[in-house]
This record gives structure tokens, sequence and C-alpha cells, in this order.
């Protein structure tokens, strides 16, 4: 069982989920935090979301368990709701993501072998992606930690 990481958009009450598996961020969190420090940007942690692990470990009667299951959020599809979740502006996640992505190939922070490095890299091109028109529009985002 491994930990990883989806990163999810709101704006407004439009929620919009990237399930794409972002493991390299998760793994490498301690040392990608050490680069937004030199950097000078908010830490890549400050953006997680533990809501849906939160949810997962809490500890319940089956039969609660049960009627959590039958009632799923209309919005998120889950038994918890946006409003239950942590958000964070989409504009400085583009930021910190964008100054990580021009800097993990140099960082000395980061020891990692070329694969790594480019798997590492394509997951924080496909959260950039995904935060570019958020960020435009003045809207929120999170990184859900997921097991």
């Amino acid at each position: 069982m491994g930990m990883t990481v989806w990163i999810s958009t709101l704006d407004d009450r439009n929620l919009s989920k990237n399930t794409n598996d972002h493991s390299m961020m998760y793994r490498h969190a301690d040392a990608l935090d050490v680069i937004c420090e030199r950097l000078n940007v908010e830490k890549l942690s400050s953006f997680f979301d533990f809501t849906d692990l939160q949810y997962n470990f809490r500890e319940e009667s089956d039969e609660d368990s049960k009627d959590q299951e039958d009632a799923l959020d209309p919005e998120t599809g889950c038994a918890y709701g946006i409003d239950d979740m942590q958000w964070f502006d989409s504009a400085a996640g583009f930021a910190m993501l964008t100054a990580l992505q021009m800097n993990v190939g140099a960082a000395a922070e980061i020891k990692l072998n070329d694969a790594t490095r480019r798997e590492l890299l394509e997951e924080l091109d496909d959260c950039i992606a995904m935060l570019r028109e958020s960020a435009a529009r003045n809207g929120k985002f999170h990184l859900a930690m997921i097991i």
C-alpha cells in the first residue's frame, strides 16, 4: 500500500480531479520543501490536504461506515464534501510548482537518477498544466494525500 498525491482544482463549486499518480512528489516532498525554502516560495507540503486520509482512517462502527458509504456527496462522489476539504490559492501553487520545475534538475538538495528525475518532472508538469487555468480564474486547489 503506497501513498500518492492527486491534484484537484475548485473554481466556484466546480471540482476538477486529476487522479494521476504523483507518487514522486510525495516521496521527495521533504527535499522539495528544502528547495522551496531556498527559492523563497511556499513549501510543497503546505498544499497537502489530508481529508481523504482522515476519512479513511477514522474509527467508527461498521454501521456508521455503511451509512457514510450510502450517502456520497453529489459534488465530490466521496463520503465528504467540498467544504470538508482544505483549499489553497491556485496562483500560489502554480508559482511554487513552476519554481520547482525550473530548479529540480540542478538542485543539490535532491539526488535522483535520470529516470526518477524525469518522472518527477513529468508529475510537476502535469500539476502545472492543471493549475494554469485555475490560477488565471483565481481558483483554488489542493494536493490530496491518497492511500
